[in-house]
């Protein structure tokens, strides 16, 4: 029987060899971590808000004071450490730019959708962000109270979501405050529309209106495109942040006391 004695000077380059390569491993694991955290900040989510371009106070067309929603996006994405674009689009492009992916969310209401739009498998929803309310308004209270829509005609923004508009006849307008000088002048004789704007308008215009009915009650969420959903974590913990803080209550607030813009 035979033995192969290793000299010492083997086993010493074995081990500095082993650890070199342990080394580059770890370097190379850290680097990879480093690209993939870098690239994900690098990240400019596109999306827009900007509504009608009269959903006021959610938006204002003010640069120095955008409205609550501009703002509460911005505080959202800094919050996570994301960058954004807010573009300035009509409410119907939006639609069409984020189904092609032009741009990467916008803001929702699930109250606002179908069925079948709350559950599309291209969008993931963050969580709640603000209350908002939808109402059924006329000139003067109606008799017997409205209660079905049912084979009306009924004054809309073009390019909003509707959740039963396969019930009713919609007569689209181009923004919150065209839908309120359409009622206004008899052009229809009830619209759906956001109880801020509706009181907003009509104090601005002059426009006498009844809160006949709550057409939708729910809540703000980002809708954003399902290849962005790694990313809701961080949304959802920035809004519960915000929320925490006080910042959510402190912004709506601001608006609400506030004019800009238009």
């Amino acid at each position: 029987m035979s033995f192969t004695l290793i000299s010492p000077f083997c086993i010493l380059l074995f081990i500095t060899s082993w650890l070199l390569l342990s080394q580059d491993a770890v370097a190379s694991a850290l680097k990879q971590s480093k690209h993939t955290s870098d690239s994900r900040h690098a990240l400019t989510l596109k999306y827009s808000i900007s509504g009608s371009g009269t959903f006021y106070p959610y938006f204002t067309n003010d640069p120095q004071h955008p409205g609550i929603l501009p703002d509460l996006v911005a505080k959202i994405l800094a919050q996570a450490a994301l960058q954004g674009e807010n573009i300035v689009l009509p409410a119907k492009r939006t639609n069409r730019y984020l189904a092609s992916g032009k741009i990467d969310f916008d803001l929702i209401s699930p109250a606002w959708l179908k069925a079948a739009q709350r559950s599309d498998p291209r969008f993931v929803f963050s969580e709640a962000i603000l209350q908002i309310r939808e109402y059924v308004i006329t000139r003067t209270p109606t008799e017997p109270p409205l209660s079905d829509l049912s084979d009306l005609t009924v004054g809309t923004v073009r390019g909003y979501y509707y959740h039963d508009d396969d019930n009713f006849t919609r007569v689209d307008f181009e923004s919150e405050r065209a839908l309120l000088q359409a009622l206004n002048k008899g052009r229809v004789d009830r619209i759906i529309i956001g109880d801020l704007p509706a009181r907003y308008w009509s104090e601005q215009d002059n426009v006498t209106l009844h809160f006949n009915q709550q057409h939708s009650h729910g809540t703000l969420h980002i809708r954003l495109r399902a290849e962005h959903a790694h990313l809701l974590p961080e949304l959802n913990q920035a809004i519960e942040a915000l929320r925490g803080s006080g910042q959510i209550a402190q912004v709506e607030a601001y608006y609400l006391a506030h004019s800009f813009g238009q």
